[in-house]
């Protein structure tokens, strides 16, 4: 059994940055890889996590209540996960890093844009000898700068991300993924996971310029509830957890 993980390598939450750097499928495996590092649940062989004791008095965030609480029975790996990612508690986290100004909502950058900029940018000319062509100006470079679009990560979100390392399995996780690899070697091995077990979740999706074991600035939260990226809200038809089948953390063991 690997040695639980003594330092974050970062102030952010680690449920956090797995949410800013691919979404609430990210955070949700994040909390259950901080749950499995503390020893409270365990997964079998054949894949289905367990709670180790009742109770959740060394839960740390309303996610990891939600898939402890679940877990009345054992529950499949891949279900525990999908159900946090569409739980009441991760759209509160979503709406959180909202509040927080770490994310936003998501612009994409429509092809004209810069012809939006190339106007203002004359009129901004022509307005030092005619003023009134100032309310034209502000008009068209108002546009060039909404159709440039907009990440779902904000200055502050990419910069939570820039301190993230992959030293600890628990930010591993919430980098990389469980099917992530870190320096060759399978995020899943860190937590003793078996690939069979592990490759029941989504495939891994690359995120473009990271290296050395950090997150960069580039990282989006593309993964959302379902199919929306963190920019956007999570599905309202998310059941919220404890619920009996396949609706809430933990509840029912039917995979996708």
């Amino acid at each position: 059994m690997a040695t639980p993980a003594t330092e974050r390598g970062t102030r952010v939450p680690p449920e956090r940055i797995g949410y800013l750097a691919d979404g609430p499928g990210r955070a949700a495996e994040t909390a259950l890889a901080r749950l499995l590092d503390a020893g409270l649940v365990r997964v079998s062989r054949d894949g289905l996590v367990s709670a180790v004791h009742q109770g959740t008095y060394d839960t740390t965030t309303p996610v990891e209540v939600c898939i402890l609480t679940g877990l009345t029975r054992p529950v499949r790996f891949d279900a525990v996960m999908r159900n946090a990612a569409k739980s009441k508690e991760m759209r509160d986290l979503h709406d959180r890093l909202r509040a927080e100004g770490l994310t936003r909502r998501a612009r994409p950058r429509l092809a004209v844009w810069w012809i939006f900029l190339v106007i203002g940018g004359v009129l901004a000319l022509a307005s030092l000898t005619e003023p009134w062509l100032l309310i034209g100006t502000v008009g068209f470079l108002g546009s060039a700068w909404w159709t440039y679009g907009a990440k779902p990560l904000t200055r502050a979100g990419r910069a939570a991300l820039e301190g993230a390392s992959t030293s600890d399995r628990v930010i591993a996780v919430a980098l990389e993924g469980f099917r992530g690899k870190v320096s060759g070697r399978p995020v899943g091995d860190l937590f003793d996971l078996p690939q069979s077990v592990v490759k029941t979740l989504p495939r891994k999706r690359k995120r473009r310029g990271t290296g050395g074991g950090t997150a960069s600035g580039s990282a989006g939260c593309g993964s959302g509830c379902g199919s929306s990226s963190c920019g956007s809200s999570c599905s309202s038809g998310g059941s919220s957890c404890g619920g009996g089948g396949g609706g809430g953390c933990g509840g029912g063991g039917g995979g996708d």
